[in-house]
């Protein structure tokens, strides 16, 4: 088994976004670590101006030294309301994530596991799924990012599993250049709150609910830098929408293409050079707009260039098509498509300033819809520790 190359897959999946810890205890047994960032946006989408949290985070990561050669730990990770108290900081026209509340804290990750050299590693709890690791090669901007890669289906994707799956069994391993995730979840309480186009709940006795899901990956690394991914994750579900039962399956297949890595989410934040990201997907029933599940294909490209002197810029293009028909409530063409352009700079590893504009030019018949899809701007400053 290559173990250089599980050395350098457990601690990017396990410890996605939180790519540089400070250590607070080490007795040479038992180590504890905080990650984190504050980061801060102004948002225009040429009709107002908003400043929101840039999905602030604060996590510590526990270590054990064990027998036998193996190693256990601990993940858990809050997201930090840093703008205001009693807002659901719900925007539209920005990156898509996990819905906050009005608490200051509420829960992102928290997961426990089990590492061996050989035998790779399993965590249990809520964590990244298996299906993120093909996501991931494009949601790494600070704003407009992750709107096309099919993982954050009802908020973070921790009902259907593929984004921050809940109540989740991942194992990984490497065999020689190959990696793989198996996934599976199994929820106690896998209810789902709807909501209409313009983030309103939908109360006309509309629910689904969740129970078993599965996922996994597949990634081949040709290099370092540079590997290809594949994913699937898959559940069922049943409720009821807009007064018709529902029991049906949800399901993404994806593929996905990584070269470098990008500085957000390298160790240290040391990355440089060039970085490339894609993944293109199908899914069945994964995205729910105005209140109802649509079929889709989508995809997402990303470019982007880290200078020595602190400069990113980037280019991402983002791609979303509904499969409608005489039978949806959507029944002309509703194709979401826009391109990004960004410029961030490093004033040093742990202080980044940024600029982002969303570039849309989506195509959809229903101008309720499109309306929607405004051009927007974005500036912020993003502060790790």
């Amino acid at each position: 088994m290559n173990k250089k190359l599980l050395a350098l897959l457990i601690p990017s999946i396990l410890m996605m976004g939180s790519a540089q810890a400070v250590e607070i205890y080490n007795d040479q047994t038992n180590s504890v670590n905080m990650m984190g960032w504050l980061g801060f946006a102004a948002i225009n989408d040429t009709n107002d101006t908003a400043v929101v949290d840039n999905f602030s985070r604060v996590g510590f990561r526990f270590d054990r030294t064990e027998k036998n050669g193996w190693r256990s730990f601990a993940h858990t990770e809050w997201g930090i309301n840093m703008v205001t108290s009693d807002d659901a900081l719900n925007y539209t026209g920005g990156q898509l994530g996990a819905s906050k509340d009005s608490d200051f804290l509420f829960n992102r990750l928290g997961y426990v596991g089990l590492r061996h050299d050989k035998w790779g590693s399993l965590t249990f709890g809520k964590q990244w799924g298996a299906y993120y690791d093909v996501a991931y090669t494009t949601d790494v901007l600070n704003v407009y990012t992750g709107y096309s890669v099919g993982a954050y289906t009802f908020g973070d994707g921790g009902l259907t599993g593929a984004g921050r799956a809940d109540s989740a069994f991942v194992y990984r391993n490497s065999f020689g250049n190959l990696s793989v995730a198996l996934q599976y979840a199994a929820k106690q309480n896998g209810d789902v709150s709807l909501f209409d186009r313009n983030g309103m709940a939908i109360n006309d006795g509309s629910h689904i609910n969740f129970d078993t899901s599965y996922g996994a990956s597949v990634a081949y690394h040709f290099s370092d830098k540079f590997k290809v991914l594949a994913g699937i994750n898959r559940g069922d579900f049943e409720g009821e929408l807009a007064g018709e039962t529902v029991d049906d399956t949800n399901e993404i297949m994806g593929v996905g293409v990584q070269y470098g890595s990008f500085y957000q989410y390298a160790p240290n934040r040391e990355a440089d050079g060039l970085y490339l990201g894609f993944n293109a997907h199908k899914s069945k029933q994964n995205e729910l707009v105005a209140g109802e599940l649509y079929d889709s294909t989508g995809g997402e490209f990303l470019v982007a260039y880290q200078y020595e002197n602190g400069f990113v810029p980037s280019f991402l293009l983002s791609y979303q098509d509904l499969d409608t028909d005489a039978s949806t409530t959507i029944q002309g063409d509703w194709t979401r498509q826009f391109a990004v352009v960004g410029l961030h700079y490093r004033y040093s590893n742990d202080t980044i300033m940024f600029a982002e504009a969303k570039l849309d030019f989506s195509d959809m018949d229903d101008e309720s819809f499109e309306k929607l899809q405004d051009n927007s701007y974005s500036v912020g400053i993003r502060y790790f520790f």
